[in-house]
């Protein structure tokens, strides 16, 4: 809603058109039929048509948000050189590596929310909240992920036991501040609150550990309590599964067999712990009706009913687990991420994807994350099973996200990499970008021209080239713009630098940038305009240090090449004057009745046709040369001077010389 006048006199509809830099420019609409009158509306003129550009936030406008792009941009580089042929255990590397950048985020993010300059400006407060809620989600999902579908152990109840303490610490960090205070841990309000809650997340150990420091830790029953749990037993890798499961169905009719016969009947609620260590229907659903999330007791209630479940196990646990959560807690609604969870469990890893792609990080999870799958080949066959072509899916996204980063003016260095995987599309894609990235400073732009030189793009080399070329000549950088433009290889942009120079030294008599001019060499060829300019300076270099032949002869030949613009002749051939004034001749009798020729033949020509088109004041006109004020005068001049010049180089030409 926009609150346009114009737009809601017209229904309230808008028209938008999409502008680079993933902007869409809205504007007022009307819309018109085939039956409409063809004329101004009753309120034509009243209002401005006002256009809004639109942009969509992300949250990787905040800048501590933008290391964690570039930290998992390495890793991405680090996974195409594994490839797909690299050992398992380098991918489960590679997995923890994004989860590692993901919570180091999170703490840079914790810290900065804790800022004044934060907390006082609500909109950011807003987005930093949001963003932590994203990547909290995004790692939580992709430990997941990592233990059922990278790691691939055959039990996975100890790996899901220590999933959910991580991202359930409040209870675990509550449980080690009572081991801490000893004795006195026994006296708290909590202290039995915070033992059924943390033998919920398999805590077996640091509930030992608390017990053991209770007053009444000597009594019998804490004794038996004790032998209890220290006598359950774990499955540790390599070991029987026949055997584990014969001492665990032991462990588990004896435990249950000592709480039947009322040991623990005088500690109710340690008799409670117990019950939830054996799995015990209504402790258990006491605790889903206290759980903050469907799934953040399910792994401790696997270890005490099923501690050796499998992968493929899980699905059926965890759907059971899902339903009874969700009859005992009907008031509560499953949010994405929740029911992501339940999709990596429940294997349905297409819809798992398709639900990553929503998430507001513009697409990072579900860019790395597919293309980890698809280097890892782990997945391989489910996605065959469901005729799903993942090479094109990950291509797909891989080239989504990195479009993405193109466009943003501070990450376009990290989008060029993940282009650069998507064959002839992304390459194309980089050929469409690159020159459409603002460029701040020529270093900047060296950097754009080497990476497009790097990929073979030669035409976005030659287009950033003229840009720069024309800023530097609004930037009145004449050598740069003459350098950049030779670098373009554009002909007409160096024909119009090198117009500009010759022009500004036949008004002025000022040359710019030689330097530049000097060194341009072989690259001279590329325009006649050029040709000339590199020629004129050489004769201007040989003349400013005296060496009159060489500077005579180059004239000549300038006057005889048929690259003179129609604009420096009087320039070029008032530069002769001295040279035919000398007492001691520099240019020879056939030189100087081709100068003569070129006054009448070449000179004279443009004058009249000048004269034709402007009338008498045609010197104030095209011929503006810092040493002519009037033109006729010097046309007479130069014929005196000329045949002067003749006649002394006959004479010396025709004398022979005697001893």
């Amino acid at each position: 809603e926009l609150g346009d006048a114009l737009a809601m006199r017209c229904g309230n509809t808008l028209t938008g058109v999409f502008v680079p830099g993933s902007k869409i420019a809205l504007s007022a609409y009307r819309h018109v039929k085939h039956n409409s009158r063809d004329a101004p509306t009753e309120t034509a003129d009243q209002d401005p048509v006002l256009i809004y550009m639109a942009q969509e936030s992300t949250l990787f406008d905040e800048p501590v948000l933008r290391s964690i792009l570039a930290e998992a941009n390495a890793t991405f580089g680090t996974l195409q050189q594994l490839g797909l042929k690299a050992e398992q255990a380098e991918y489960v590397n590679i997995s923890r590596a994004y989860r590692s950048i993901v919570r180091a985020c999170l703490e840079k993010l914790e810290h900065e929310k804790k800022s004044p300059e934060v907390q006082t400006d609500e909109p950011r407060l807003q987005r930093f909240t949001e963003a932590m809620i994203v990547f909290y989600a995004a790692e939580c999902l992709w430990h997941l992920f990592e233990i059922l579908y990278i790691q691939q152990k055959q039990m996975v109840v100890p790996q899901l036991l220590e999933w959910a303490r991580f991202h359930f610490p409040q209870t675990e960090e509550r449980a080690t501040d009572l081991v801490l205070m000893g004795e006195e841990a026994s006296e708290s309000d909590d202290y039995w609150t915070t033992l059924k809650a943390i033998i919920r997340l398999g805590g077996v150990d640091i509930t030992r550990a608390i017990l053991s420091q209770n007053r009444k830790a000597s009594q019998p029953v804490f004794k038996a309590a004790e032998a209890i749990l220290k006598g359950m037993p774990v499955y540790m890798d390599g070991y029987s599964l026949q055997k584990f499961n014969s001492q665990w169905e032991y462990w588990h009719v004896d435990a249950e067999r000592k709480i039947q016969s009322s040991i623990f009947a005088s500690e109710p609620e340690l008799e409670q712990i117990l019950l939830l260590v054996t799995g015990n229907n209504e402790q258990w659903d006491a605790a889903c009706k206290e759980a903050q999330d469907w799934y953040e007791y399910l792994p401790g209630y696997l270890l005490y009913t099923k501690p050796t479940c499998k992968p493929y196990e899980l699905r059926i646990a965890a759907a059971n687990w899902l339903n009874r959560w969700s009859l005992l807690r009907p008031d509560k609604h499953l949010t994405s991420m929740s029911r992501m969870i339940i999709q990596l469990m429940e294997r349905d890893v297409k819809l798992f994807i398709y639900e990553a792609q929503k998430m507001s990080d513009t697409h990072w999870f579900s860019t790395h994350l597919i293309d980890l799958i698809y280097h890892c080949g782990m997945l391989k066959g489910y996605f065959d099973q469901n005729n799903i072509d993942l090479p094109a899916l990950r291509h797909s996204i891989v080239y989504e996200y990195g479009s993405y980063l193109m466009t943003s003016h501070n990450l376009w260095q990290l989008g060029i990499d993940y282009l650069d995987c998507c064959k002839q599309e992304g390459r194309a894609a980089i050929e469409l970008l690159l020159p459409r990235i603002s460029m701040r400073s020529e270093r900047q732009a060296t950097k754009l021209i080497n990476l497009a030189k790097q990929r073979g793009l030669v035409t976005v080399e030659q287009e950033i080239c003229k840009v720069l070329s024309r800023r530097s000549f609004d930037g009145e950088r004449y050598g740069n713009a003459l350098e950049w433009a030779i670098r373009s290889k554009d002909v007409l942009l160096v024909t119009s630098v090198a117009d500009f120079i010759l022009k500004h030294y036949s008004r002025t008599g000022n040359l710019h940038c030689p330097d530049t001019i000097a060194s341009v060499g072989g690259r001279m060829f590329m325009s006649p305009r050029l040709v000339f300019l590199s020629k004129y300076f050489e004769f201007y270099e040989f003349y400013r240090n005296r060496d009159f032949l060489a500077a005579s002869e180059l004239l000549v030949n300038l006057l005889d090449s048929k690259i003179t613009p129609d604009y420096f002749w009087p320039s070029l051939l008032i530069d002769t004057m001295p040279l035919l004034e000398s007492k001691d001749p520099k240019i020879f009798y056939k030189e100087t009745v081709a100068i003569l020729h070129h006054i009448e033949t070449e000179l004279v020509p443009i004058i009249e046709r000048d004269v034709d088109k402007y009338g008498n004041h045609h010197t104030e006109t095209v011929f503006k040369d810092y040493r002519v004020e009037n033109i006729d005068e010097i046309l007479n001049l130069m014929r005196l001077a000329c045949a002067r010049n003749l006649a002394r180089a006959m004479i010396i030409e025709n004398t022979i010389l005697t001893d």
